[in-house]
């Protein structure tokens, strides 16, 4: 705590020292501003003009005076429309009327005055130029006239920034964006100029389940900063969104509106099928599940106060209706054994047998060798009996969320030097069973989706001073809530019977709640229970308090700024894995072997151990921490002359870290002892310089020449630092035994102390095995993006600007995970098995591998002085020793051509294409941690490859084009007002590496050898398979044709009643969003086939003819945040 008032302090000092040497001045992150150079009629520039800017909403007015250059600037301009008056002795006054502002840019003037008096008036057209000249930011606006004009199918406004070039859906489909490839966890979002992330998880605050975190109707327009961009931008290597809210002026304004979304009109998604028992096994047939979505409020503004107080207020209500489908993992679930067998259950019979006689026999060999004999035809009742039981958690699952937002608004003209505003928004998300949001079918019984809520809650004050003319001053106060919480469902009659309290007389110990119970779903199971991830009472809890201040002075053609920002967060996160306890089998008939031997209680049930795994966390439920990101920026936009403009600045950051809080450091036995656990990251060094320039060439607005360079940091993902707080491996335990780590025990049927199906372990007790470790590397830095950029922009005529744009980004320092307890690797071969010849690697290739060996295992005494089998690895006391490192390096080059046509003749037109190419060693998009992330761990350059995030080609047209024609009278109701608004977007596939599938089979020197984990080097790494680049892949190229109609009627000159039909996927392209990843499969010791040392080409032999499995499409259309099947909308909006 001590530590953090010093800093605060320092920044303070520094912040005050700082002033006394120079201001700030230009547009700030919610606002604009209006600047240019006045000259007479000559090209003579005038000093000393008069220049007012006057608000066309409010009426207030902003005064300057030309400098000696003639030049002037007047910042703090909310968007909307201005005119700007301009009056110098002896000249006529000029008017420029109608001049639009937007957030982040400076609007141009450039005024010529005529000789005459001031009672002569010149009025010229006031619109916005269409050639950025002065600001050297590669970024764009999405206006208001976007917003409301072209079709968006997720509903959340941030999605417009896929409009902007450079920008790109994450691999998931959750709606994430990646900006110049990097990671979707370096962005920052930004409302109002205040943050609007969720530290946690490093993205917008109510995360990704909830429909939308601020109502569309709340938002004015927003900027898309890609680089370059202001110091007053920060937090963040990757891009900003800065989203600016709308005000209540002089006159009442708003909208109505209703959407209604409903499955009945959508198109089928070829992948998602209905698979249903029969008499005589089972039936496939497609199947649409229900979507309906329903949304539905208002915006409104206008006057309390005539020319001092104003409201705005959004209220926005969104339902969800999509049931789940819950089926198993293979249709192989549904196959009918025969009823009986010629040859019994012998070891030689049932290899002649079908796949399911062969596991009924297997059940009846296995219930008879534990004491509970057991014919055939008997387990193909039991069996039969087992499958129906499993089937009553299968099918559709009842499932909806439903939303509600609130954004009230207040802005106060105080008088002409002080401008006040204060707004609140309150998110109230529920979704029963909303946690699986898959549209398709899902591998979970129908009471494991788990319940999902969101409260968000966040308010702002902002205070707008102008101490002179020239000197103003802006500071922010936030205050925010993100509470997100998840619990499971009431278990089904089948869960009670079966794991809480069943028919032997066990009760399960946690109040009801059951252990998960995995069936490996490509064996045909699901996962039915307690989710292992639940619950979750906080996930997170976060809190947020920031303060910003920003000083600006404009003196002569300079424009200086300077602020300083803290953002103080504290994250409550309670959720201890896998508490409840979680079975594990790879075969139906194992499981079925336990349900029935457990049923029988006393000896038969002691015997209930045919399980592959059974794990359970113990300890804290969780830890709470905080954060506080501390900033301090200088910058001066200085008109070196009428053509060029340079921005130079600079930004210096610090994220202050907590202290662990329980290092694993202090332990009497100095082996046991991690000293990386006892220190947390405190990087001091992030300092940011930033240049740019805009260069008007021949000084007319048409043909400019932009370009600059940045340096920028992201912040620690606050889940990292809970994983590193969490999981030091200290086996302390509080007065009732209870751990105050968080460990995760893990047994096999023949462990010491494991229970029988389906018991849990009551408590930790005398229970062990060696603890995992996660901590910061000694080195660790926080993550590094340089970003450049050179833009040529001409505009053609009065409407059309075309411009060609390079883009690099380089990152370095980039977070990543290595297992740093592993032993010297050995090196193995691996061979090539694939008589195909259709597979990525030749038949008989021999690929060389470090292989990680797992020693032979002992009984060790922990730190806890309990007994336990040795983890087989260097440091015997500890299983995987997780390092967070910074140690990833990426590559990003883009060129990027852009055609605008500004609305005229009834058409406005964009269209973007961008040809980019994104490397890196392996960025991590995980926002907690994975044990090791890396192909070999001793060997980052094997996993150089083309970025998750890599779409060479993309390509992005939108438009709107009105009715051009006027019918008068009656008629015009019927034939005018017809809008037509298409948005296209088009790119290559995301990549995907060929990967692997079972644990490796090695042998050396006629040995097996044990390995540390899975994958091809056995130390729990990607599972890639080696010989081929990561990533080298691409999925089919995506399409989206997005379409917008619209039927305008007028009410009486005063507002528009409009009748909306939309489209969403409107030629239903087929946009691949699971594809068969597995290209080779270890060998295994009981395959006449696939032995020792192959990599066998995963294909299907059906009567000696080969079909490839690798590559093959899964799934389609089954993202609802960024692909759908067609999908139709209907809608009824007023607008006044």
């Amino acid at each position: 705590m001590r530590r953090g008032i010093r800093w605060g302090a320092l920044a303070a000092l520094f912040l005050f020292a700082t002033m006394m040497v120079t201001f700030a001045g230009a547009q700030t992150a919610v606002d604009g501003a209006i600047g240019g150079t006045v000259t007479d009629s000559s090209g003579a520039v005038i000093p000393g003009a008069q220049v007012t800017v006057h608000n066309n909403g409010t009426n207030a007015d902003q005064h300057a005076v030309t400098d000696g250059s003639g030049y002037f600037r007047v910042v703090h301009l909310q968007p909307g429309t201005y005119t700007v008056t301009i009056a110098a002795s002896g000249f006529q006054n000029s008017q420029s009327k109608n001049l639009t502002v937007n957030v982040g840019v400076m609007t141009s003037v450039q005024a010529h005055l005529q000789p005459g008096t001031a009672a002569q008036t010149v009025t010229v057209s006031g619109a916005a130029p269409l050639v950025n000249t002065s600001t050297p930011t590669f970024s764009g606006v999405i206006n208001n006239y976007q917003l409301t004009h072209l079709p968006v199918n997720n509903y959340r406004w941030s999605s417009y920034a896929l409009l902007t070039p450079g920008v790109v859906n994450d691999s998931n489909g959750y709606g994430l964006l990646s900006f110049r490839g990097q990671s979707t966890l370096l962005n920052n979002v930004e409302f109002d100029g205040a943050d609007d992330n969720q530290a946690f998880f490093s993205e917008e605050r109510g995360r990704t389940r909830a429909g939308y975190s601020t109502a569309k109707a709340a938002i004015q327009e927003f900027q898309v900063n890609t680089s370059n961009y202001s110091v007053e931008y920060g937090f963040s290597a990757g891009g900003v969104v800065n989203a600016v809210s709308k005000s209540g002026t002089n006159h009442f304004h708003g909208q109505v509106y209703y959407f209604d979304r409903d499955s009945i009109w959508n198109a089928y998604n070829d992948y998602t099928k209905l698979t249903v028992p029969s008499g005589t096994g089972f039936t496939t047939e497609p199947y649409k599940p229900t979507d309906l979505r329903r949304q539905y409020g208002f915006g409104v503004g206008g006057p309390i106060l005539k020319d001092r107080l104003f409201f705005f207020l959004a209220v926005d209500r969104f339902y969800h209706d999509f049931p789940g489908v819950s089926t198993p993992g293979n249709t192989f679930f549904y196959s009918q054994p025969d009823a009986t067998v010629s040859n019994g259950c012998s070891a030689s019979a049932v290899k002649s047998y079908s796949t399911i006689d062969a596991d009924v026999c297997s059940l009846a060999n296995n219930l008879t060798n534990a004491g509970l004999p057991t014919s055939y035809t008997q387990a193909v009742a039991d069996y039969n009996n087992g499958i129906a039981g499993l089937n009553t958690m299968l099918g559709v699952a009842p499932r909806f969320g439903s939303q509600m937002i609130y954004f009230p608004k207040l802005d106060w003209q105080i008088n002409k030097k002080n401008h006040a505003s204060f707004e609140y928004n309150r998110l109230n998300w529920h979704s029963p069973a909303g946690i699986q949001t898959g549209a398709g079918a899902l591998n979970y019984g129908k009471r494991s989706y788990g319940n999902d809520y969101v409260r968000d809650n966040w308010g702002i004050a902002r205070l707008d001073t102008f101490i002179t003319p020239n000197v103003s001053n802006q500071a922010l106060y936030q205050y925010g809530r993100d509470f997100e919480f998840e619990f499971s469902q009431q278990p089904t009659s089948y869960e009670q019977n079966t794991l809480i309290k069943n028919a032997a007389g066990y009760t399960n110990p946690f109040g009801g709640i059951p252990p998960e119970v995995y069936i490996t779903p490509g064996n045909g199971g699901f996962e039915f229970g307690t989710p292992a991830f639940l619950e979750r009472p906080a996930y997170p809890d976060e809190r947020t308090w920031q303060f910003n201040d920003t000083v600006e002075w404009t003196r002569g053609n300079h424009d200086f700024k300077f602020g300083y920002q803290m953002v103080h967060t504290h994250d409550l996160s309670e959720n201890l894995y896998n508490q409840y306890g979680s079975f594990s089998y790879t075969q139906l008939y194992n499981y079925f072997t336990d349900y029935y031997l457990a049923a029988q209680g006393g000896a038969l049930a002691a015997k209930a151990r045919n399980y592959s795994t059974y794990s359970q966390g113990f300890g804290s439920q969780g830890f709470g921490f905080s954060t506080v990101d501390y900033a301090t920026f200088v910058q001066d936009e200085w008109k070196v002359s009428p053509k060029l403009s340079l921005t130079m600045g600079i930004r210096w950051e610090y994220e202050q870290t907590p202290d662990p809080q329980l290092p694993n450091t202090n332990n009497a036995n100095p082996a046991y002892n991690i000293p990386q656990t006892g220190v947390l990251p405190k990087d001091k060094t992030n300092v940011g310089p930033r240049v740019g320039f805009a260069y008007d060439v021949f000084g007319n607005g048409k043909t400019v020449v932009r370009g600059g360079y940045g340096l920028f940091f992201a912040r620690l993902v606050n889940s990292t630092i809970y994983n590193a707080i969490a999981q030091t491996g200290v086996l302390t335990t509080d007065p009732n035994g209870n751990p105050l780590a968080q460990l995760q025990f893990s047994y096999n049927p023949t462990t010491a102390g494991a229970p029988v199906f389906p018991e849990v372990v009551t408590s930790a007790g005398t229970a062990g095995s060696p603890p995992n470790v996660i901590y910061f590397d000694p080195h660790f830095r926080m993550p590094e993006i340089e970003q450049a950029d050179l833009t040529v922009q001409q505009q053609f005529g009065r409407h059309d600007v075309l411009s060609l744009t390079w883009l690099g980004a380089w990152g370095r320092r980039l977070p990543d995970f290595v297992d740093q307890n592993l032993p010297a690797p050995v090196q193995v071969n691996y061979m090539v098995n694939d008589p195909t010849g259709q597979g990525p690697l030749p038949n008989g290739k021999v690929l060389p591998v470090d292989f990680y060996v797992k020693a032979a295992t002992s009984k060790v005494q922990l730190s806890n002085g309990v007994t336990a089998t040795s983890s087989g690895r260097p440091n015997p006391y500890y299983g995987a020793e997780t390092d967070i490192f910074s140690g990833v390096n990426s590559n990003y080059e883009g060129l990027v051509a852009q055609y605008e046509h500004q609305l005229s003749n009834h058409i406005q037109f964009n269209a973007s294409y961008t040809w980019s190419h994104a490397l890196d060693y392996g960025e991590n998009n995980t926002s907690g941690t994975s044990t090791n992330a890396l192909f070999d761990p001793a060997n980052l350059r094997l996993d150089y490859g083309n970025s998750n995030q890599n779409v060479p080609n993309r390509l992005v047209v939108n438009g709107v084009f009105t009715s051009p024609w006027q019918t008068h009278g009656l008629l015009g109701y019927l034939t005018n007002g017809y809008e037509i608004a298409p948005d296209v977007q088009v790119q290559n596939g995301l990549p995907y590496s060929a990967g692997t599938n079972g644990n490796p089979y090695v042998q050396l020197n006629g040995k097996t050898l044990s390995y540390i984990g899975s994958g091809p080097t056995g130390s729990a790494g990607a599972g890639r398979a080696p010989g081929l680049d990561r990533n080298y892949a691409k999925q089919p190229r995506t399409a989206v044709v997005d379409l917008r109609m619209t039927k305008e009627f007028p009410i009486k000159g005063k507002a528009n009643f409009q009748f909306i039909a939309e489209a969403f996927n409107l030629f239903n392209h087929q946009n691949v969003t699971g594809i068969n990843t597995t290209a080779y499969n270890f060998g295994s010791s009981s395959s006449a086939t696939c032995g020792a040392n192959q990599l066998c080409f995963n294909a299907i032999n059906k009567n000696g003819s080969y079909t490839p499995q690798y590559g093959q499409v899964t799934n389609t259309n089954s993202s609802g945040f960024a692909y759908t099947p067609r999908q139709l909308q209907l809608a009824v909006q007023l607008t006044f």
